[in-house]
């Protein structure tokens, strides 16, 4: 049996504190190119047509069914697929492979559709990955928007994975390339000749997200607390092409700062305040996720599980808009499905049915 020298003991802490450093020195980077988007980024008017379209990104819609059952309070409980929109910092958290399918049918018209397929692998030493695709189908008309995510996202401070005890940080980026195409006719408004903006177009644009998740972790694995934070769109431009003319416009960036926690075990409480730029707090989100049968903490899940959803949020505008959501969730193995419905007070709303489907692996 090889015995441990000093110089090997010595080897090894010199690698674990360069280790250390690295990973100091990447989160010290990412805040400061974090701070300097915000700084710099280009005012764009808040009621941007932009925000109206590229509804697929997630501006409107957001990205799978469970986050949309606690109506959009994800941005610190990010731990599966799905992080790539609410808070890639969270793909660390997630324990295997994750293929997942979402379809949404918007406003219940049956006449516009989000589909979206999600990839996504945990982290190992070189860090986490996911790809994102979702698009937007205009029955009645030949219009399409697509939306490519591709998330990397790794552990700053603590131990690699969601197994791991204590306090934990991480970051992730998110690299997105937006698409829409229409056969529409194709037009251009004018004012006074100096304002263009486009009423349909072709349009191209490529944008960028970045997250932090920090998590306190029990000893028994329950999430104490956690806090993450999310910008998205610094900067997102978008390049629009009517055939004729062209014109750019950026996206504003949005915020998201979240806390979740596990009062009791497999019971969630998340709240999320969203802001937007030159609007600064927009809505507030409150949900709960309740997993009613235990699960084992191996792979793959042995029996069934139940999941109840729930959440309430509130535009914070002369609107005063509030939204309900609820959400079922069932676990057989290592297959998931997934409903969502939201309730919109103020009539037509959002997406009303969600479904989704995911395999682990």
């Amino acid at each position: 049996m090889r015995r441990l020298s000093i110089l090997d003991f010595g080897s090894s802490i010199s690698k674990s504190q360069i280790g250390n450093r690295k990973s100091k020195i990447a989160c010290i980077l990412c805040l400061v190119y974090f701070v300097l988007c915000l700084a710099i980024c280009p005012v764009a008017k808040s009621d941007s047509s932009i925000r109206g379209a590229f509804a697929l990104s997630g501006f409107a819609t957001g990205v799978g069914t469970r986050a949309m059952g606690m109506n959009g309070a994800f941005t610190a409980v990010s731990d599966d697929s799905s992080s790539v929109y609410w808070n890639p910092a969270g793909l660390v958290s997630s324990w295997y492979k994750e293929l997942s399918f979402t379809r949404a049918d918007l406003h219940d018209l049956d006449l516009i559709t989000n589909n979206a397929l999600n990839v996504s692998a945990p982290e190992t030493d070189s860090g986490a990955m996911s790809f994102s695709w979702s698009r937007l189908d205009y029955d009645f008309e030949s219009w399409e928007e697509d939306v490519f995510l591709i998330s990397y996202a790794k552990t700053l401070v603590g131990a690699i994975g969601s197994a791991g005890k204590g306090f934990s940080l991480s970051g992730g980026i998110t690299f997105k390339y937006l698409r829409q195409t229409s056969e529409l006719d194709i037009a251009f408004e004018s004012v006074e000749d100096e304002v263009v903006e486009p009423i349909f177009a072709d349009a191209k644009g490529i944008g960028l997200d970045i997250g932090f998740l920090a998590r306190m972790r029990a000893k028994d694995g329950r999430n104490r607390l956690s806090i993450g934070i999310a910008v998205q769109d610094i900067p997102t431009r978008v390049r629009w092409n009517s055939g004729e003319l062209e014109t750019e416009e950026y996206v504003p960036y949005r915020y998201k700062i979240g806390c979740s926690m596990e009062p009791l075990p497999r019971l969630t409480l998340a709240f999320d305040v969203v802001g937007e730029q030159e609007a600064n707090l927009k809505e507030i989100h409150f949900g709960m996720e309740h997993w009613i049968l235990p699960v084992k903490q191996t792979f793959p899940v042995s029996e069934k599980n139940l999941a109840i959803r729930g959440g309430i949020a509130k535009q914070l505008s002369a609107s005063e808009r509030i939204t309900f959501a609820a959400g079922l969730g069932i676990r057989w193995a290592s297959w998931q499905l997934d409903y969502a419905y939201l309730i919109d007070s103020s009539g037509l709303g959002d997406t009303r049915n969600r479904f989704s489907v995911s395999v682990r692996f």
